[in-house]
């Protein structure tokens, strides 16, 4: 869910004496009880597009195929008429994510309708707690502050103020689960990329996946497949182009990306788990499998040690 800058107006105009105070917005974001819900509530509705969207791409992808299976049966005129149908699809496909996913398309409209209200809670509360401390001023940590007292920090009053309505906990299994992603390898050499072996490891490295699903949201490849072929990426994206689609539209805390060869029998990939927000690299595997039988077990391994990097 795209948060928005908090912008606080100054409670009176400057003079010697003004006493200024500060709020942390990240922090006021991540602990407002209010903030879960609506997140919880937006992800809803956007899962709700992306698997329409998915439908759509699958449907498209059905009639290519089912075109070269049959184009030496077909007249020219059922040819036409069938790449005129898929056609008529591609544009109802593009024409859905521009209006769902595109600039002022309905996952924005409705990031605003969500956060519309939050803002002026949050707002009112600062001008509450500031107009009791009595700070003139009150200045967004997370807008470049270089340094400033804890003594003037009114993030946590600001915070309990805002939460006294929903009580003095959260309800248990309110938390919103984190969100994973896995792209297909990047096919290094000729023979990778003859037999589909990105994509293979990516099926097998889901299937992993799978038994975290009480923890954690899993972005389905499907999904993820989908975003790449609207983008018209290929089949070989790079970190930052995954990064990209993991910010938005996908919506990813972590993803798993990497590459991989083959050469005969001998299989070799790297595995690399990174954390969308901030870009970093959790934990990286490279491995190398000389009988391509042992490939699903050597993935799975690898995962669950990076999955286990979650809870150190």
């Amino acid at each position: 869910m795209k948060r928005w800058a908090l912008i606080f107006i100054p409670l009176l105009m400057f003079s010697k004496e003004a006493k200024i105070g500060f709020v942390e917005s990240s922090k006021i974001f991540a602990e407002y009880q209010a903030t879960a819900a609506a997140n919880s509530q937006f992800n809803m509705f956007v899962s709700t597009y992306r698997e329409s969207a998915a439908v759509l791409q699958q449907n498209i992808e059905k009639m290519k195929s089912e075109l070269e299976a049959q184009k030496l049966l077909l007249s020219e005129e059922a040819r036409l008429k069938k790449l005129d149908e898929i056609e008529t699809s591609t544009r109802t496909y593009n024409q859905f994510l521009q209006e769902a996913f595109g600039t002022d398309g309905k996952i924005e409209q409705k990031n605003s309708e969500l956060m519309a209200p939050l803002l002026k809670k949050i707002n009112d509360a600062v001008t509450k707690i500031a107009l009791q401390e009595g700070f003139s001023i009150v200045l967004d940590l997370s807008q470049g502050v270089f340094y400033a007292s804890s003594e003037l920090n009114i993030t946590d009053i600001v915070v309990s103020e805002l939460n006294r309505e929903f009580g003095p906990a959260t309800v248990p299994g309110s938390e919103i689960k984190k969100a994973i992603g896995i792209f297909p390898l990047r096919e290094e050499n000729t023979e990778a990329m003859t037999t589909e072996l990105g994509q293979k490891c990516q099926t097998e490295l889901y299937n992993a996946l799978n038994a975290y699903s009480q923890q954690y949201k899993i972005v389905s490849s499907s999904t993820i497949r989908a975003e790449i072929a609207r983008r018209q990426l290929g089949r070989n994206i790079d970190d930052g182009q995954a990064l990209n689609m993991a910010l938005t539209p996908l919506l990813c805390d972590y993803i798993v990306t990497g590459q991989v060869t083959k050469f005969s029998t001998k299989i070799d990939y790297t595995l690399t788990f990174i954390d969308v927000s901030t870009k970093q690299e959790i934990d990286k595997r490279v491995n190398s499998i000389t009988d391509d039988i042992k490939l699903q077990e050597a993935l799975a391994n690898d995962l669950r040690a990076m999955m286990s990097k979650l809870k150190e």
